[in-house]
């Protein structure tokens, strides 16, 4: 199949219209008309990632963050980005980026987070501008039954396999309604509290957001950005899938593991 055909059915799910304005996503480097037969689908696009995709017998490596971000003053494998593209254009691997319009999907990043704590009643937790539009930015709902703090934190580790998480406010009580923000999302902790939810999860959040939303009585649990969004990694390679109808495989990535004292 032509990478501009499955660029298109891709898209079809997709849309790039759902991205942000600030954001990248889409054919970052690749031949249009060039043949693809496998796909590999990673969070992060490296040169390790590249070359195993390449001994995998991937054409096309679709990953969530683009490699390419803000502009670029030179191609050389001087700097990781460089050497990444270079070696892709290398091993005609071609690069395609689905950020945050699969942020905003009704079965991207924020909602998969979502289904996996088993949240019911999900919807975004930011609706999209327009109505026609994706289904919003990140994703409320509640627990069946409410758990306590430390229980909530076991379970976000267990269900994301996250190294680790670390939380924030007073402990006493049951949660039930969680509000989350895939990524660095801690501005969103207003959005969560006027949603009602007693307890906000994102990643990267600021000491300042982080101060604003405890005092205003809402309970936080910090992760690591890149292991919360891997975790819808294995949906998108669902959706990627279906629509292609071609063999697709998540790429291992090295130096993922933290260090946890």
């Amino acid at each position: 199949m032509k990478l501009s055909d499955v660029i298109a059915l891709v898209e079809k799910r997709i849309p790039l219209e759902w991205s942000e304005e600030w954001d990248n996503p889409g054919l970052i480097v690749g031949d249009a008309d060039s043949e693809i037969v496998k796909i590999g689908v990673v969070l992060d696009v490296t040169e390790d990632a590249v070359l195993k995709a390449a001994d995998s017998g991937c054409q096309l490596l679709v990953s969530h963050h683009p490699i390419i971000f803000r502009p670029l003053k030179n191609i050389i494998p001087d700097r990781p980005a460089g050497k990444a593209i270079v070696m892709s254009i290398k091993s005609g691997i071609s690069l395609y980026a689905a950020h945050t319009n699969w942020d905003s999907s009704p079965e991207g990043v924020n909602f998969t987070l979502a289904e996996l704590l088993g949240l019911d009643n999900i919807e975004p937790l930011v609706p999209p501008a327009e109505a026609s539009s994706s289904w919003g930015m990140g994703a409320v709902g509640e627990l069946m039954m409410p758990i306590s703090f430390n229980a909530l934190m076991q379970l976000i580790k267990e269900r994301w396999c996250l190294s680790s998480d670390a939380g924030y406010g007073s402990q006493p009580g049951m949660i039930r309604k969680i509000a989350l923000g895939g990524g660095s999302c801690g501005e969103m902790w207003e959005q969560a509290a006027e949603k009602g939810a007693s307890f906000f999860i994102t990643a990267d959040m600021s000491y300042h957001d982080r101060q604003d939303a405890l005092n205003s009585g809402l309970k936080l649990i910090d992760v690591d950005h890149g292991e919360m969004e891997r975790a819808s990694l294995f949906r998108l390679k669902s959706v990627i899938e279906k629509e292609t109808g071609l063999a697709v495989e998540i790429i291992p990535e090295t130096n993922t593991e933290k260090i946890t004292l």
